[in-house]
């Protein structure tokens, strides 16, 4: 039988894999004229290129990272003009080191989230399997970005986008929450339509509410649900007396019913024929659904990404910006008090709108990292001439950078006005440093 060994390969690979190892070209300047309250923030926005930045990260944030976000250039012929027969294998390049020392900044309960739109989702997949071990994948959002389809594609109109998913180790990944089970919240047992299974209750593990008495084992069938006590039941002080079984179609295996067991979890069966439910009583984790919907779970699409915009500049600063609420929610899935969040294609600073929106929440204080390239703005473009002409009007320099540190002040005097005192403990400040490729170095504390 022919063995093939399943390789991903694609042209310049091998300087990719030698970009990522290469020693980091500069040193990281202190900009504190820049800054808001420099002496106490420990948040960061570092200007430069990304690949020089993360490699003079690897030492001070090594395994300290708790959640990156990136929504990098998705290669739609704008950003990579190149022949088609080399325009992934370029992108892939780009992306490549830049994974490779993302991971190194991981913790081990690290996760990464990656937007991405169709033209390069595969290669990503491929590539985050190659970086991160296809063990390690933890699933896709699907975002609906829109509420009304663009038809620039000739079959379908497109409202969606994908985030792409990879831990450093699932096995110590966090579930993504989605807000907390309320408590005393009934999850049934009975589960019409799974296959049949027969569970075994240990003594004195269900709490009965129909009377001490003795149940002879019996079809306790109805409708379309199928239940069928193996034993007699003797209840005795409302709890059962020795073991019995239940055989039907089950929500939850033998193993789960174990756990419940071993937790001393709350299994409550109140009325003949048995219908037992697990209740929930210690507010746990209520895991996030993979659709990021305004429709479902409110999160704002790019519409509202563009009047948020509007809202904070009183101009489109900025094309297609992610909205903070998306943001928001991925921070809040995943991260907790102390933890630090990093963007090293940060844009005009949408990560961090979201990190502080969920500190003014729930009064944590995640901190952030953004990283993004000085890139000018041109004024005769007619996407970038509102954020040039702002930061002219502003005397800030016409960059994508500027927009960005801007966005970020005008967020924290926004944060700081609406929770008033409560916000005196957070962080809505932070530290900017410049990427000084003149000479070689490493962050400047």
């Amino acid at each position: 039988m022919c063995m093939l060994e399943y390789s991903f390969t694609w042209r310049g690979k091998d300087r990719a894999c030698l970009a990522a190892e290469a020693p980091a070209i500069g040193t990281l300047r202190p900009c504190p004229d820049q800054s808001v309250d420099w002496d106490a923030t420990q948040n960061l926005f570092i200007e430069g290129d990304n690949l020089e930045v993360l490699k003079l990260l690897q030492k001070p944030y090594h395994k300290r990272v708790k959640m990156i976000y990136i929504d990098p250039p998705y290669n739609t012929g704008n950003e990579f003009v190149y022949p088609d027969d080399i325009a992934h294998a370029d992108w892939l390049n780009m992306m490549y080191p830049r994974l490779k020392l993302a991971r190194n900044l991981l913790r081990d309960d690290g996760v990464i989230f990656i937007s991405i739109d169709d033209h390069e989702f595969a290669n990503l997949r491929k590539l985050c399997d190659e970086v991160y071990g296809e063990e390690n994948f933890c699933g896709v959002f699907i975002w609906e970005k829109k509420k009304k389809p663009s038809f620039l594609n000739v079959n379908m109109g497109s409202v969606t986008e994908y985030i792409v998913c990879f831990a450093k180790n699932r096995a110590k990944s966090p579930p993504f929450a989605a807000g907390s089970v309320k408590d005393g919240k009934k999850y049934p047992f009975n589960n019409a339509g799974n296959g049949i299974q027969t569970l075994t209750f240990p003594a004195g593990v269900v709490r009965f509410n129909c009377g001490d008495q003795v149940v002879v084992a019996q079809d306790m069938s109805e409708g379309n649900i199928r239940t069928e006590l193996l034993d007699d039941v003797e209840i005795v002080n409302g709890r059962n007396a020795g073991a019995f079984r239940l055989r039907g179609e089950w929500r939850y295996s033998q193993r789960k019913l174990d756990e419940f067991v071993e937790q001393g979890a709350e299994i409550v069966i109140s009325k003949v024929p048995f219908r037992p439910n697990y209740v929930n009583r210690r507010g746990e984790v209520k895991k996030t659904s993979n659709l990021l919907s305004y429709r479902t779970n409110g999160v704002p699409t790019n519409e509202d990404a563009t009047q948020e915009i509007r809202g904070l500049f009183g101009a489109d600063v900025m094309s297609y910006p992610k909205p903070s609420g998306l943001m928001k929610y991925l921070v809040r899935a995943v991260t907790t008090d102390d933890d630090i969040v990093m963007d090293f294609f940060a844009g005009s600073g949408s990560t961090a709108h979201g990190v502080l929106l969920q500190n003014g929440e729930d009064g944590c204080n995640r901190r952030y990292i953004l990283v993004q390239l000085p890139q000018p703005l041109n004024r005769d473009e007619a996407q970038s001439r509102p954020a040039f002409e702002f930061c002219q009007a502003h005397g800030l320099r016409p960059t994508i950078a500027e927009i960005g540190k801007e966005r970020i002040r005008r967020v924290a005097k926004k944060v700081q006005s609406e929770h008033g005192q409560e916000a005196a403990g957070l962080d809505l400040g932070f530290r900017v440093f410049r990427l000084d490729s003149g000479n070689v170095g490493s962050l400047s504390q």
